[in-house]
């Protein structure tokens, strides 16, 4: 009896894994000996595992390391597991005032951002930009994908089972007992350039990511370790990310035609929410207390206003955060944080159909404020070049003072408050009809394949137990 209850449990778990949905070849398959690590993998890594959707593509050549810089690496946590970084090849330690970590796209081509943040700081200061510090130092980490990277990092060097499974804070599957998250990685440059013994003079640590890289910097904002260091000011900028963690269970999009919550199960799951999230080495807090952390800090969103093609992420996930395109949702996530904390910045004009009455009130986390600028930016596609190249992006990278920051393009309506000039164009919180038609389809699919890895992960954890028991009792 008990040895035909394993063999059936056996033989119905092999049915399931044999599945052709419940893994791709590009990603981390059930049975894989880091298969502890599927447990955290996040909403959007799921998904895409179901669909068999397309995250990034393949990068075997070697790594080309951009001049002026050199591929090397740096230790993370307390064991001996370190992380590929790009690095200002011959920094002024003892001058540098400025240090910048610069986080690649969803390629994962560390060295082409790295000439990026490099380029745009040798311009500004050609330009005798004030703010930019011709001294500063630029670094790009490098989060290696454990398969398309395959023999491109070091026994020591950290890579992660799914390809862009970095950008939600996941932990790295390589080395084999790792369990550092991209988060604890960014940890890692804060302690660095926190000696003042190495560098006596540095007064700046700013993080940046655009695109993917984004996504990694939003998130980070959020959930970084306490930075308390009487020399060092950290600042996090964030450029055209396509989606957000969202704090409560509230979406800015309500419209069933477009997105629903009911037909997109995984809506408030990490990346997109805080369920399933695990947190970092520094612990697990709650949604509340991220916030409250949050707020508090230097952040700067930056938003390219002619971002608004179809791409990216495009799940039913993040178009629940503001419809298909990357400038209304980061739009949305502004209105959505400054209801949120009750501060008395005007959103009246921007995309997004919450109100103060649908969101609970956390002005006593906040004190009615955010540490927080958006500065949007005309004529700027999804192009990292054209949003920290321009005018208004130099002052979101160099500028410590965040009034000195230049807020962009705001809608008509705009309530300017002493808050600087506005321009005369306007963005709408509505989806067009045409585009409507394609999203729904998008929507039935995704969330489709949302429920479907919903069902597979409960099989599973259903029969481990039973297999287990039935193993003990036979």
């Amino acid at each position: 009896m008990r040895s035909a209850t394993f063999t059936g449990a056996l033989t119905l778990l092999a049915v399931i894994l044999a599945n052709p949905k419940s893994t791709t070849a590009d990603h981390v398959p059930f049975g894989h000996e880091n298969m502890h690590h599927l447990a955290h993998r996040d909403a959007s890594t799921l998904t895409a595992a179901e669909q068999g959707t397309d995250l990034g593509y393949e990068e075997h050549t070697e790594p080309k390391v951009p001049s002026g810089s050199r591929l090397t690496s740096i230790n993370v946590g307390s064991g001996n597991h370190e992380l590929a970084v790009y690095w200002t090849k011959s920094p002024e330690n003892s001058k540098a005032k400025q240090a910048f970590v610069m986080i690649h796209g969803r390629n994962r081509n560390g060295g082409d951002y790295w000439e990026t943040m490099d380029t745009i700081l040798s311009s500004a200061v050609s330009a005798n930009y004030s703010s930019a510090d011709p001294n500063a130092i630029v670094v790009a980490p490098q989060f290696y994908s454990e398969n398309l990277n395959s023999g491109q990092y070091s026994k020591h060097e950290l890579a992660w089972g799914d390809i862009n499974a970095w950008q939600a804070g996941e932990a790295a599957i390589h080395p084999k007992n790792a369990n550092e998250t991209s988060f604890d990685a960014l940890d890692t440059f804060f302690d660095h350039f926190s000696n003042t013994t190495a560098y006596p003079s540095l007064e700046e640590l700013v993080f940046v990511g655009h695109g993917g890289g984004g996504q990694l910097i939003n998130r980070y904002s959020i959930v970084a370790k306490e930075m308390s260091s009487n020399a060092l000011s950290v600042r996090f900028i964030a450029g055209d990310p396509s989606s957000s963690a969202y704090f409560t269970q509230d979406r800015p999009t309500t419209n069933p035609d477009i997105a629903s919550k009911e037909t997109c199960p995984l809506y408030n799951t990490w990346r997109y929410g805080f369920t399933n999230f695990t947190g970092t080495l520094d612990g697990l807090k709650t949604p509340q207390e991220y916030f409250a952390q949050n707020v508090k800090r230097d952040v700067r969103y930056v938003v390219g206003y002619d971002d608004t093609e179809e791409s990216g992420d495009q799940y039913c996930m993040a178009i629940l955060q503001g419809g298909v395109a990357r400038r209304d949702r980061n739009l949305a996530w502004w209105k959505y944080i400054n209801m949120l904390a009750r501060t008395n910045e005007d959103v009246s004009g921007l995309p997004g159909n919450l109100s103060l009455s649908d969101l609970p009130d956390w002005s006593s986390l906040s004190g009615n404020k955010l540490t927080h600028t958006l500065t949007v930016i005309e004529g700027a596609t999804h192009d990292a070049n054209k949003v920290f190249g321009s005018e208004q992006g130099r002052t979101v990278l160099f500028e410590s003072n965040q009034s000195n920051v230049e807020r962009g393009w705001r809608p008509k309506s705009y309530n300017e408050a002493g808050n600087g000039a506005t321009s005369s164009t306007s963005a709408t919180g509505s989806t067009s009809a045409a585009s409507s038609t394609a999203v729904k389809s998008n929507v039935q699919s995704t969330s489709g394949g949302c429920s479907n890895v919903i069902f597979g992960w409960s099989l599973v954890a259903t029969l481990v137990p039973v297999l287990v028991a039935a193993s003990l009792l036979g």
